[in-house]
């Protein structure tokens, strides 16, 4: 009974710090990440020292990640780019609002993450950010969609 109890109020704990979310600042954007999650900073701004235009967060299970890139204006990301042993797909493109939106997922091969993102680009091409996850099968997916959608709501962008 003790070690019943003694687990039901360490998953709780677990559950509590994953739903509370932390924050983390890049360069030129915030955003509130599961609070179990490790951040791995990725490409460093060229305009703010010591910060970065983009990051991974990796689950405790590394079975998902996501990935933000929100730079001043706009720039590129081979810290995604398409691999060896790698196809990229596009699933959907739309514009509106002065931005060209594109749905677009990179699958392995063989073993390997699948990569699914949403490219956001202004019409002259000024600004552009990208948002997404990755993860090692369906299933994964599955357990941290919800965890996905609040991190993409999360996101605050600022610019100079």
């Amino acid at each position: 009974m003790k070690r019943t109890c003694a687990t039901l109020l360490f998953l709780a704990a677990v559950l509590a710090a994953h739903a509370a979310g932390k924050k983390y600042s890049g360069a030129w954007f915030d955003v509130v990440y599961p609070g179990t999650f490790k951040v791995m900073p990725s490409l460093a701004s060229s305009g703010v020292s010591g910060k970065y235009d983009s990051a991974h967060f990796e689950s405790p299970d590394k079975a998902v990640r996501f990935y933000i890139f929100s730079p001043q204006w706009a720039g590129e990301t081979p810290d995604i780019a398409v691999k060896a042993g790698e196809t990229e797909k596009t699933e959907k493109t739309e514009k509106s609002g002065g931005f060209t939106r594109r749905w677009y997922t990179i699958t392995p091969k063989g073993e390997g993450f699948t990569r699914s993102y949403v490219e956001n680009t202004s019409e002259d091409k000024t600004v552009r950010w990208v948002i997404g996850i990755e993860y090692k099968d369906k299933k994964s997916y599955e357990i941290y969609k919800k965890d996905y959608l609040q991190f993409k709501k999360s996101l605050k962008q600022f610019a100079d």
